[in-house]
């Protein structure tokens, strides 16, 4: 989806050596799949398991569905070899730290891209910052690539590690560096990949209702990125990263309020208590382009899925 702007609001990360993970993907309705190479798979299974991506690509995207790839942090040669193929999306860097890092997947990916009949840029680059030498460094990687469309992090386990925090708490111990990720990828007019703070005290990852709170304060906050483990989260962030009809709604008439305002030569009113002037337009412009998009994504998806369903009938 490099031509326009990408919907990722949900997601799974899964091990790409659970076969019955990887065969029922497509089912789950996900605007994306992660295929990990990484932290969910054992040190003797790596190399086979970066034999699994090419044709894992083509399952996981039969509901439509954008195929990603979680590689390891020191194995980058050979997991690159093993994973660019046609109908990857994006690369996902896990402990990005070094802008450096990033320019040499760039090298590594546009040599593949050329190999294998790959039209140039297509592959994205995930740089996933989870340490504070990655904070530090934040905006240098995000301005690495321009393959890097999307950026953030600077929470998770490994941070909570390299920070010596508590991982389930009941305040946000990341804020600071989610900020500077933010910021860095706001300079750089890239989408942020972040959130803010929900408390997560169990640990809980397949929590619903804690997930589309967590995805409709993002939006609200301008967020537009999610992702998670449980198959229980996506519908939830689905859901609460798209507007409401009551939000499209408020936003048509934001809208029309303004255009009569610009008939009459004024530039802002008060109309029951909510000012009405060019900055709400924007705002409300912005809401019905992503809600657009969503709707888009959703139709793409349910005939993609059709399609299989009437092949396997």
């Amino acid at each position: 989806m490099a031509d326009h702007v990408a919907v990722h609001r949900s997601g799974l990360t899964m091990p790409v050596v659970t076969p019955r993970f990887i065969d029922n993907a497509w089912r789950r309705g996900c605007d994306f799949i992660n295929m990990d190479l990484e932290d969910s798979v054992p040190q003797h299974m790596k190399g086979y398991a970066r034999t699994l991506i090419k044709d894992a690509i083509a399952n996981v995207t039969k509901g439509g569905a954008e195929a990603f790839t979680r590689i390891n942090h020191d194995l980058v040669l050979a997991d690159l070899e093993g994973i660019i193929w046609p109908g990857l999306a994006k690369v996902n860097y896990p402990k990005a730290e070094y802008a450096e890092e990033i320019e040499l997947l760039d090298r590594i990916i546009s040599r593949l891209e050329r190999e294998r009949g790959i039209r140039p840029g297509t592959v994205e680059i995930g740089a996933n910052i989870e340490t504070s030498v990655g904070v530090a460094n934040a905006y240098d990687i995000a301005a690495a690539s321009p393959r890097v469309r999307e950026f953030g992090g600077a929470g998770g386990y490994d941070m909570s590690r390299d920070l010596g925090v508590e991982m389930f708490v009941g305040f946000d111990q990341f804020v600071y560096g989610k900020g500077e990720v933010e910021l860095a990828a706001s300079a750089l007019g890239l989408e942020p990949h972040t959130a803010p703070f929900t408390a997560n005290t169990t640990g809980s990852v397949g929590d619903p209702d804690r997930a589309f709170r967590e995805a409709e304060a993002a939006r609200k906050c301008g967020f537009r990125v999610g992702g998670g483990l449980h198959p229980n989260v996506v519908e939830p962030q689905t859901r609460g990263f798209t507007p409401t009809h009551e939000e499209v709604d408020e936003a048509q008439q934001v809208l029309e309020q303004y255009r009569q305002l610009e008939v009459s030569g004024e530039t802002w009113s008060d109309t029951d208590g909510k000012i009405i002037d060019r900055y709400e337009a924007a705002r409300a412009r912005k809401l019905l382009e992503w809600s657009e998009l969503c709707a888009a994504r959703d139709q793409e998806k349910a005939e993609a899925a059709a399609r299989v369903e009437a092949a396997g009938a």
